[in-house]
């Protein structure tokens, strides 16, 4: 007899892969199936789980299989994957696992065939992934299940040893992370609402908290009464660096679903002039929404393309924030997707954010000031755009800036511009740059 939450799971990994849903935005349709929050935990787990680790996975069952990889069916590809996951990585007892992943299956030959490849594995469980000293692409590739060209552009931008630690680390759990909303209380405040579960500050954002394990972030408490939002450390640096002040104009110009609008408002005290514009006009309710819970009046939603900026803005504005659509490698350990996509998928982003970021400068005022973000970790999305940028920009010079740890550390720009490594800052991959339109002073 079928499992419900392993069948469901594996339906789910199949329609996601053929119709290129994104896991992280879909996976409430799945959640919706179960009442018991141990089920929803399975089916999140099996999830995100098959899909962060499915290349080792698929040189697990290409070990085992007689038949090749390529030829088997999407449906028969995700069984295997499921079983495998299980005994792996979940530590379900064998007889288990197997039995769990045979009633998967849709007839009896696909269910032999499902049977013979896990019964092989378990006669000889000791597979050996392939080592560093065979091809370090290829071992990056298999151990931490990423697509080569990831490991590749990696090892390009960082060496040999920097690129294993991010992998490493995108493959660890993402925690929680929430960004007080200082309109209506403060972090300290806050963390004993959390004291169960061992909430701590971030180190380097100012009013961030983290909570480790398993939560379900609507469930928590005052979530309701607006007291935080959910937000990355590395996503509140962004707001943090650029330093909006009260009473002045600032711009967001890729803002959906609207965290670093919202904390640009509330560093402004939520006085002054917020533009929160995104191309997409399904997105703009998310930002409203988000706006009224937070109680975030000065902050204007609207549909606008960012590399068309709006001619009445012109030099206008105080603080501009470019967090520019970008290939997202930054934020694989919280979004599994990231790891599907091809080198021809990222090809033309670089030449993108930069027609974005030259479109929406002419926003800014004389003394205004700019940061440029991403949460990729791609020098051509982030240090060459920044560098082609200053070298065609000579009303722009870089602003230098630091980052001061409660523990002592501290993060240096270089040149205006920061990568935050998730292995270094337990945050996000993510990048951030700053410069000032030369001239007068605000």
């Amino acid at each position: 007899m079928k499992d419900k939450v392993r069948d469901a799971a594996l339906r789910f990994l199949c329609d996601a892969e053929r119709d290129k849903k994104f896991i992280n935005l879909a996976v409430s349709s799945g959640l919706a199936l179960f009442e018991d929050r141990r089920d929803k935990a399975l089916f999140t787990l099996l999830v995100y789980g098959v899909t962060e680790r499915s290349i080792t996975l698929d040189y697990y069952i290409s070990k085992f299989s007689s038949r090749p990889l390529d030829e088997l069916e999407r449906f028969t590809k995700y069984i295997l994957r499921l079983g495998f996951y299980q005994l792996i990585y979940m530590g379900t007892p064998g007889h288990a696992a197997v039995n769990e992943t045979v009633a998967l299956a849709r007839q009896k030959g696909e269910r032999g065939f499902v049977n013979a490849v896990l019964r092989s594995y378990l006669r000889d469980p000791n597979v050996v992934l392939p080592k560093k000293e065979d091809g370090l692409i290829p071992y990056l590739s298999v151990n931490y299940s990423f697509p080569e060209w990831i490991c590749e552009s990696f090892v390009r931008d960082y060496g040999e040893d920097t690129a294993e630690m991010i992998l490493d680390a995108l493959c660890k759990k993402a925690p929680l992370t929430l960004r007080a909303n200082t309109l209506r209380t403060t972090r300290d405040e806050l963390l004993p609402l959390f004291a169960e579960l061992e909430a701590r500050p971030t180190p380097f954002a100012n009013n961030g908290i983290i909570i480790d394990g398993d939560v379900v972030p609507t469930s928590l408490p005052a979530f309701n009464e607006g007291l935080y939002m959910i937000q990355d450390e590395a996503s509140q640096l962004a707001a943090q660096i650029l330093g909006a002040t009260p009473d002045s104009t600032a711009c967001d110009v890729c803002a959906a679903p609207g965290s670093k609008s919202f904390a640009i408002a509330m560093d402004m005290q939520n006085k002054g002039k917020v533009n929160s514009f995104d191309i997409h006009r399904s997105k703009l309710p998310l930002i409203e929404d988000g706006a009224k819970r937070l109680g975030i009046t000065i902050l204007e939603a609207g549909i606008q393309n960012a590399k068309q900026p709006r001619a009445k803005l012109k030099n206008k504005v105080d603080y501009l924030l470019c967090d520019v659509p970008c290939s997202g490698l930054g934020v694989a350990s919280k979004k599994p997707d990231v790891r599907r996509k091809t080198a021809e998928d990222v090809e033309g982003l670089a030449e993108s954010a930069y027609e974005i970021l030259n479109a929406s400068v002419s926003y800014l005022r004389e003394g205004g000031r700019l940061v440029y973000s991403t949460c990729t970790l791609r020098r051509a999305e982030n240090e060459e755009v920044v560098e082609k940028f200053l070298r065609e920009h000579s009303e722009f010079e870089a602003e230098d800036f630091t980052l001061k740890a409660s523990d002592g550390r501290e993060l240096h720009s270089v040149n205006g511009a920061l990568t935050l490594l998730p292995h270094v800052t337990e945050s996000d991959g993510f990048f951030i740059s700053r410069f000032r339109k030369k001239g007068a002073a605000k």
